[in-house]
Parts: C-alpha cells; structure tokens; sequence
C-alpha cells in the first residue's frame, strides 16, 4: 500500500469515526497526524504536534510563543475576552478525561440516604438539597464547556480529514485523467523528428536532478523543443512559403520569417483549428507558455536574484508536454 493510499484509509477512518460517533477525539487527532506525515504536510504536523503533545509555553511558565499562539487561534481554539485575544490549551485526551470525571461527580451528588433530625432539621434540609443543587449545575455547566471545546476540535480534525481526502480523490482523478491524455498524445510525438524527441528524453535527466543550474537548463530546452516543432510543423503546412509576413484571419500581419517561432507556431495553430471541428484555446495557451518561460528567463538573466527553482521547471515541462501534445493532436481533428 502507498503512502498515499494508507493515508486516504486514515481520512475514511476520520471521517467515518466521527459521523458515526465510534472514535474518540484524540484518536481522530492521531489519525489527522498520521495523515499529515504520510502526506508530508509540513504545517499540518506541527499544528497537530501541539494538539497532541501541548501547546510550549515561554520561560515564565505562563505565556505561549506567538507562532505557537497564532497556530491555536486559527485552528479553533481562539476566543476574545476582556484582556483580548486568547486559546484554551487543555489537550483533547485531558478535555474528555474531564468530561468523564465530570459525568461520574454529578452522579454522586445527591441528597439521597442523608438523615437530619432537631429543631433546625427542615433548614438542613433545605441547605444540602439547594448546596447539591448549585454543585450539580455547576457541574453540568462544565461539562458542557468542555464538551463545546472538544466539539470545535473534533470539527478541526473532521474538516483536516475531508480536506486531504479531497485532495487525494483530485490527485487520484488527475492521475487517470494524465495518464489517458498521455497515452494519446505519445502516439503524436512518435511522428515528431529524432532531433525534437532527444530534447524531449534530456528534460527528464535535468529534472530529475538536484542542481538548480539544471533547472534552468530543462527550461531553455522547454523553449528549444518548441523552437524545433514550429519549425518542423511551418515546413509541413506551409511547404515552399517564402513570404515573410502571415496574415492571421483577424487581418494581422506576424513575421514568420527567421527565428519567428511564436509566429510560425501561431499560423500553424491557427491553420489547424480552423480545419478542426471543434473550437480550441491551443493557441492562447501556448503564447500564454511561451511568454511565462521567457519571462522567467528575462529574470534570471537580469540578475535579480531568481533562480529557476524545481517547481518552476516541473511547471513548465507538464505545461509543454501538455501543450505540444494539444497543438500534435490537432493534426488528427
């Protein structure tokens, strides 16, 4: 079983234990910080770290760090009284700890068995039933206070569960969705030229490693691989064109003579979807790319303290895989 999938099991647990009624809130808590880690939810572990082990308190014994402090205010614990803004710490073992020793109390409170007598018997009377009374609500009271502060840590713990179990079940659908487009769209790029799928093989060498200066390296042949199809997919459409200038049906002249690449890729597009049945935003998704990944290029060469990171360059290869395969899979419709 997979990380992933132990921690999809551990959301239905949540989620299930707690519509049912049959987990307790810390154990609804241990499941939320098994599914964190297996997740790797940095901010997720060190929230539920607190709520297992306590909130830290400073040197005085008494205050609680800020960090620590805004995490618990955030997080359902927060309240406003007189002196501001404040969170209750009692953990959730300790709150149903008390919620149990509580329930045990009110049953002892009662008037049942005791026996006055004398003059003042009836005023005795009258005191133990009304000093049992006033204990009993007292009582109640907190129980049912403590049993409100579990209920809102019960509903953090439920919404953290059915967040990631969300987020699973998209990833689970992207995954299947991908992989059916991938399928699809390797047939097109078996037709591209041995040169263009070399650059395609040597993006997954960059980015699979961990030298930022390959990052930046795996952006440029991004850029490359589109540089080489315009090329190739313009020579095919448009054999034996020798004018410099394309008109777009919107009366727009581009230049696709030279190193025009965006431009020869655009009357390309444009030709392709206007023999396709059904409309298509290739087009604008691809300038929209393009654009990105010079600008990130501009950037770095600028100086400005950018360096291409990894989630850049995986951004950006997905973005080129998916629309190379867009503008290829065109050529079917």
């Amino acid at each position: 079983m997979t990380k992933t999938e132990s921690a999809q099991l551990a959301c239905e647990k949540v989620l299930n234990g707690i519509e049912d009624d049959t987990i307790t809130t810390t154990s609804a808590l241990l499941q939320c910080l098994k599914i964190a880690r297996l997740l790797n939810d940095v901010d997720a572990i060190i929230w539920l770290q607190y709520e297992y082990g306590g909130y830290p308190k400073e040197a005085d014994g008494v205050h609680i760090p800020s960090a620590a402090f805004d995490i618990g205010y955030k997080n359902g614990r927060g309240f406003i009284d007189k002196t501001g803004k404040c969170i209750f710490t009692e953990l959730a073992s300790e709150l149903e700890k008390k919620v149990e020793a509580e329930k045990n109390a009110v049953n002892n409170f009662t008037t049942k068995g005791a026996s006055v007598s004398g003059d003042y018997a009836a005023v005795a009377v009258n005191n133990l039933t009304a000093s049992v009374t006033m204990s009993t609500r007292n009582i109640v009271d907190d129980i049912g206070l403590t049993e409100k502060k579990l209920s809102v840590l019960k509903s953090r713990y439920y919404d953290y569960a059915l967040k990631k179990q969300i987020e699973i079940s998209f990833g689970n659908v992207a995954t299947t969705v991908f992989s059916e487009y991938r399928t699809r769209v390797e047939n097109e790029f078996s037709k591209l030229s041995k040169e263009i799928l070399l650059k395609l093989q040597a993006i997954e060498d960059k980015i699979g490693s961990d030298n930022p200066e390959l990052y930046s390296q795996a952006l440029t042949t991004c850029r490359r691989l589109f540089e080489e199809t315009a090329k190739e997919l313009f020579e095919k459409y448009f054999p034996g064109y020798e004018e410099k200038k394309y008109k777009t049906k919107s009366g727009k002249e581009i230049d696709v003579s030279g190193e025009h690449y965006k431009n020869k890729l655009s009357a390309v597009i444009e030709k392709l979807e206007d023999k396709s049945p059904s409309k298509s935003m290739v087009g604008s998704n691809v300038i929209y790319l393009l654009d990105w990944m010079d600008n990130l290029t501009d950037l770095q060469c600028k100086g400005v303290h950018h360096e291409v990171t990894r989630q850049d360059a995986t951004r950006c290869i997905i973005q080129t895989y998916i629309c190379l395969g867009d503008i290829l899979s065109l050529q079917d419709e």
